[in-house]
């Protein structure tokens, strides 16, 4: 079956359903490798020889705490490497739910607090950098669910 592709502006709103309630604003990021989301307080939590992760999205919000399903070693923009811990969550954009991995760091500097990149991007999806917010932060239905 063809793949269908959506334009998306540089900037869209998406949901973490399985980790917060409200819309993100999320920048796409062909320079990116991978997705990365801004998390606070990250602590490792081994249980029964398996690996998980404590964190907040915001400062005071609430634990969550997720299995780790690999370090990804990610190079930031002034070269520095870090080996950060991924997570697999959903994640609802332009009207379609993806099951994607997202790296977690502390981006409180940042001006975004998630950042979409290309291993994601490259799912169909189309970037036109002088849009943003083509897509509604409204929660349509039915969904269309991509699990890769």
């Amino acid at each position: 079956m063809p793949l269908d592709f959506i334009i998306i502006g540089w900037r869209e709103w998406i949901r973490l359903p399985d980790l917060e309630s409200s819309p993100i604003k999320a920048k796409t990021d062909t320079g990116a490798w991978s997705n990365t989301l801004h998390a606070l307080d990250v602590k490792i939590d081994n249980t029964k020889n398996t690996e998980f992760v404590k964190f907040r999205l915001k400062e005071n919000g609430r634990i969550i705490k997720k299995k780790i399903q690999r370090w990804r070693n990610v190079r930031d923009t002034s070269g520095k490497e870090t080996l950060r811990p991924v997570i697999r969550t959903k994640l609802e954009i332009s009207g379609r739910d993806y099951q994607v991995e997202i790296c977690l760091q502390d981006r409180s500097k940042m001006k975004h607090r998630i950042i979409l990149g290309r291993n994601f991007l490259r799912n169909g999806f189309i970037v036109n950098p002088s849009r943003e917010y083509m897509h509604t932060m409204v929660r349509s239905m039915p969904r269309i669910v991509i699990d890769d």
